[in-house]
């Protein structure tokens, strides 16, 4: 008569092909955010946070749909950040910028979403170029693929 599995060695499974699992979806992940398309062109959000030289020198971020009153208010100078590259804040957002080849890449971020735009300034007017938006969809496209991963890996370890 077999020997019952002793509850130590089905709770060693178990956690190794949760770890497996979870190693999966942290792959899947990062090579799906390292790959997720830009889109061409578009319109801006107005509530989108494009970043600028605020009337006291320093860097702000201010909703695109405003930029005519916060002009017009005199509340700032230019669309042009005073650093090349650097990070500041707009409500519960984290906004990042840098320069690119064509003009400031900037990226918008919180804990559910990311959206990264190319854009240049003609004339006071941000010309939005290219965008890229990050969201729990990639999450759950991992989450997808490592189950698939992780089943075809303990498929293939039965059949050996």
């Amino acid at each position: 008569m077999a020997a019952p599995n002793h509850p130590g060695e089905r709770f060693t499974r178990i956690f190794s092909a949760f770890m497996v699992f979870c190693v999966m979806v942290w792959l899947w992940g990062l090579g799906l955010f390292m790959l997720w398309p830009w889109q061409k062109g578009g319109q801006w959000l107005p509530d989108f946070p494009i970043v600028a030289t605020c009337a006291d020198g320093s860097a702000c971020a201010v909703p695109q749909g405003q930029l005519a009153e916060a002009f017009a208010g005199n509340k700032i100078l230019s669309l042009t950040p005073p650093e090349p590259s650097g990070e500041t804040a707009y409500e519960m957002i984290a906004v990042r910028w840098k320069p690119h080849a064509s003009g400031i890449e900037l990226k918008a971020s919180a804990w559910n979403f990311q959206t990264t735009v190319r854009y240049r300034v003609d004339d006071k007017t941000p010309v939005l170029l290219e965008y890229q938006e990050i969201s729990g969809k990639v999450f759950l496209f991992a989450v997808i693929g490592a189950l698939i991963s992780t089943a075809l890996l303990y498929l293939r370890k039965r059949s050996s």
